[in-house]
């Protein structure tokens, strides 16, 4: 018999704070994209902030489902 993981509903809370921090991530990969040269550290953040952005748009997408 298959195993079902149960996810819990999130909240309306839930759903603005991952919101907020989409926003936050947003803002933080436009200044990284706005300057015309990075160091590689930079280089390195903005590609993990590119992610993380993804999968925080992602989670509300699947909360709002």
């Amino acid at each position: 018999m298959p195993k079902h993981d149960a996810q819990p509903i999130p909240s309306e809370r839930d759903v603005t704070r991952l919101e907020e921090k989409h926003a936050e991530l947003a803002a933080r990969v436009a200044e990284l994209d706005s300057r015309l040269s990075l160091t590689p550290n930079e280089a390195m953040e903005l590609q993990r902030l590119k992610k993380e952005k993804l999968w925080t748009k992602d989670a509300i997408q699947h909360a709002i489902q």
